[in-house]
């Protein structure tokens, strides 16, 4: 095969743009701290990267989820804890109020606490998390009972997915809370009046025995609650170890070795430049320059 000045130069140039990808290789590892600029580079490491990407992402947004729902919890097993003691200090103004020798300037101070007590107990009722209501069912745009202490919410469930196929309703109702066993403010009515009447026997027998039922359920609840928020706990700290050992998977499957990639980079530069030199001597000489 005849070697000419063409052939010479053509594969000068095919190895140089060679050895200038490499280094624009290396430098692409060093600015970006990454081993793979595209995919086509490592096909399999690529797709291994992308699979822990899309892994991450839904530990991730499963972690806001559980936190979500945590946050909902604590904001109903709050307003619960609120509600139970301002029910428990309804059962002791009964017991108080049942005493038939307490005078009418007596019951009608009792009463009074007992209005201020339904405001209160309304006014948890009404709670709120993140602007939505938390006692409202799907309802969550709007107080779920009005003035009159009338529930105009629904029994929809409000639900988080925890993970992949794994939901957890987070809400409780009013009805569940306020309307069972009995209607609370209408109890909470009752004692009032019994309290303006002097009904004594009411108080001790009838309305004693509601607001008991009434502090039970608030307390089987909160323990309904407990029991999803431990599960809620243990969920987050499982999904928090997976993120350290996924994030740990990406990295070493994604990050270049800077010390290599400088040695590599440092490689390159030299090897370009004396391919430089080199084409220097093969483009240079000609005809002309003999002739001189």
């Amino acid at each position: 095969m005849r070697v000419t000045n063409k052939l010479l130069i053509n594969n000068f140039m095919r190895n140089l743009n060679y050895n200038l990808k490499k280094m624009k290789n290396a430098q692409y590892k060093l600015s970006s701290g990454h081993e793979i600029e595209v995919a086509s580079d490592d096909p399999v490491g690529a797709s291994m990267i992308m699979k822990l990407k899309s892994d991450l992402a839904d530990i991730r947004q499963h972690m806001k989820n559980v936190d979500d729902a945590k946050s909902w919890l604590d904001y109903t097993e709050t307003a619960l804890i609120n509600v139970g003691e301002a029910i428990q200090r309804l059962r002791e103004i009964v017991v108080y109020g049942a005493n038939g020798s307490l005078s009418d300037d007596d019951r009608y101070a009792l009463a009074e606490e007992v209005k201020q007590l339904k405001s209160h107990i309304l006014q948890e009722a009404n709670a709120s998390y993140a602007g939505r209501y938390i006692f409202g069912g799907y309802k969550t745009d709007k107080p779920p009972f009005d003035d009159s202490a009338a529930y105009i919410g629904d029994d929809g469930a409000i639900v988080y997915e925890v993970s992949p196929s794994n939901n957890i309703k987070v809400n409780l109702t009013g009805n569940e809370v306020f309307n069972s066993p009995h209607n609370l403010f209408a109890v909470i009515d009752d004692i009032y009046n019994d309290l303006i009447n002097g009904s004594t026997q009411e108080l001790s027998g009838k309305r004693l025995s509601e607001l008991d039922d009434c502090i039970d359920n608030i307390l089987r609840l909160r323990a309904q609650i407990g029991a999803k928020v431990k599960r809620l706990e243990n969920t987050m700290r499982a999904y928090e170890e997976d993120e350290i050992n996924f994030t740990k998977l990406l990295s070493q499957s994604e990050d270049a070795d800077l010390a290599e990639v400088v040695m590599e980079l440092s490689n390159q530069e030299n090897v370009y430049r004396a391919a430089l030199a080199t084409g220097a001597r093969i483009i240079q000489p000609s005809l002309v320059d003999f002739l001189r």
